[in-house]
């Protein structure tokens, strides 16, 4: 009777810690009750879920794999194993654990779990039909606004609404009302977009993400209502970190419309503040990472350009930092009636790291790279093309700018490809990066002026030492020589690629294609030079931005901003 007493003690206050995020307490009353029971399922469980939010990735699925020994028929169990396979990057293995969970149980909630994972593995096909399998046994808007995501990747935009609008019909309220003004803007509706999110704001004045996305496509002339409103809310101490930050990031524009520079920055600088409080990052963890991949590929390069034929032929991969002008070169390109522009997809690496796992090559990137032959790195390249969704156009646009890590990779598993390498000015690029509110905060670096002016010198560094590696091997264009003569550059582009000229190349701006980038509104206009020298209008508070680059070996401020491309 004690030792059971003892035991629901111990989980009750291991629950209780892991409820209030408190993870090292959680998980020392899990070690307790393992210690009283240890094939105790639900320990084994919960102690699986606080390791693996702790990143203990490895450690959590030794637990999970207990736990469903224990308990081989409870699917929750099942799906997390899934999931921590994938978090391991062993996609194969993640992918047989999704559809062996899925046995267990066919319900709506798991298929929508198993579609989520489907997605994540590059699975779409797969995806969609459970999200339609579910939706068939109970509507949902869960469900909805997943398969809404999924028909967005597969570009079948008027689908995608069509989902968010029944989710919304379903049950009125913010989170169907901001998906759907995502997938307007998405879609070039900026107007239709703007009426959902003030939507979802009626429905939900503290909807910070609704805010922030109605104030980064508005032009603010003046102070109204709405910003009073942003202002109430930034001052509201309870609001989470995350919606704070949204607050701050929504007034820098406003502020920034009006003309007040200073104001503009403090909100700024408060905005980064607050999500660099809530990540772990370290540039000298990127530069071992970058270290490693040059280590990895070290045989790589010295053979000359690419192939102009073989292997990865039509395929053109655009890559550079984020705000360099990714966007627009591919815009250009999949203006072209010859050209499906794919937008940031992450199959190359998915293929890849199948492709690690099919060799037994358990290192992963860039470490699995070194031992991989030609025959692995072509079925790479090959898995790569076939996971493509279908265009019925020869060429395909691949527009992820961290790519660039890659250079390399795609000269192995591609190597008829072509690698279309976007720069621009470092300060320009560093403070666009900087002001930029990234979706899921995935870029840990853009929250601080010394890391992000560190992680340009890195990838500086690391894409000049693979263009001497193999001269032609990648076509550097210039972001500042692009907007100041167009249509030379986009003609040498073109040429590049193996394309014939055509004029609609020009007129991307009335282009009608899903653009889901965090230059989604500037795409829709005609190309300009307005963007060239913005970070000097900030230059008094960017002090550390730009000592970091000098530290660095970037003269930035005195760089020509039109070079030969």
């Amino acid at each position: 009777m004690a030792k059971a007493s003892a035991l629901e003690d111990a989980l009750a206050q291991a629950r209780s810690h892991h409820a209030a995020g408190r993870l090292r307490p959680s998980l020392a009353a899990y070690e307790t009750a393992l210690r009283l029971e240890p094939a105790h399922t639900d320990a084994l469980f919960g102690s699986a879920m606080v390791l693996a939010a702790l990143g203990a990735t490895a450690a959590a699925l030794g637990q999970v794999d207990k736990a469903l020994a224990y308990s081989p028929t409870r699917p929750d169990i099942a799906f997390a194993r899934a999931s921590l396979l994938l978090e391991s990057e062993r996609l194969i293995a993640s992918e047989q654990a999704y559809r062996d969970a899925l046995s267990l149980a066919e319900s709506p909630r798991a298929l929508l779990t198993f579609a989520q994972g489907m997605r994540q593995l590059g699975r779409l096909d797969a995806a969609e039909t459970a999200l339609r399998r579910a939706i068939q046994l109970l509507p949902s808007p869960p469900a909805l606004l997943a398969l809404s995501d999924v028909l967005i990747d597969r570009y079948r935009v008027g689908e995608a609404v069509a989902a968010c609008r029944r989710a919304a019909i379903l049950a009125p309220g913010p989170a169907a009302s901001l998906r759907l003004g995502t997938r307007l803007l998405e879609a070039g509706q900026a107007d239709a977009a703007r009426r959902a999110f003030r939507q979802a704001i009626v429905q939900m004045p503290t909807n910070t993400a609704a805010h922030y996305s109605l104030a980064r496509i508005t032009r603010h002339t003046g102070e109204d209502a709405r910003v009073r409103d942003l202002m109430r809310l930034a001052s509201t101490s309870e609001l989470p970190a995350r919606q704070r930050a949204d607050v701050h990031f929504a007034l820098f524009k406003v502020r920034e419309d009006l003309g007040d520079t200073d104001g503009a920055f403090q909100h700024l600088a408060q905005a980064n503040a607050l999500v660099r409080g809530q990540l772990t990052y370290a540039t000298d963890a990127d530069q071992r990472y970058f270290d490693r991949i040059g280590q990895a590929f070290d045989a790589v390069g010295g053979a000359g350009a690419t192939a102009t034929s073989g292997p990865g032929t039509g395929q053109i991969f655009v890559v550079g930092l984020p705000r360099s002008g990714t966007t627009l070169v591919e815009q250009i390109l999949a203006s072209h009636p010859m050209v499906h522009g794919a937008g940031e997809i992450q199959n190359l690496r998915l293929a890849m790291l199948r492709g690690f796992e099919r060799d037994n090559l358990q290192d992963g990137f860039p470490d699995g790279a070194r031992r991989l032959d030609t025959a692995g790195w072509h079925a790479v390249g090959a898995a790569y093309v076939a996971s493509l969704e279908p265009s019925g156009r020869p060429f395909t646009v691949n527009k992820t700018p961290g790519n660039f890590q890659m250079v390399p990779a795609i000269w192995s598993a591609l190597p008829g490809a072509r690698i279309v390498h976007c720069r621009r000015n470092p300060l320009d690029t560093c403070f666009s990066i900087f002001r930029h509110n990234f979706v899921g905060w995935g870029l840990h670096y853009a929250y601080d002026q010394e890391e992000v002016a560190a992680l340009y010198g890195i990838y500086d560094r690391f894409m000049t030492h693979w263009e001497e590696r193999r001269p032609g091997g990648v076509f550097t264009l210039s972001y500042e020589t692009l907007v100041a003569d167009p249509e030379t550059v986009a003609r040498t582009l073109l040429d590049y690629c193996g394309l014939p000229w055509d004029d609609r190349c020009l007129d991307f701006a009335n282009t009608r294609r899903i653009v889901r980038t965090a230059s989604v509104e500037q795409v829709r206009q005609p190309i300009h030079t307005q963007a060239i020298g913005s970070w000097r209008r900030y230059a008094r508070h960017l002090g550390p931005m730009r000592a970091r680059l000098r530290a660095a070996g970037i003269d930035a401020e005195s760089q020509s901003q039109i070079r030969p491309y």
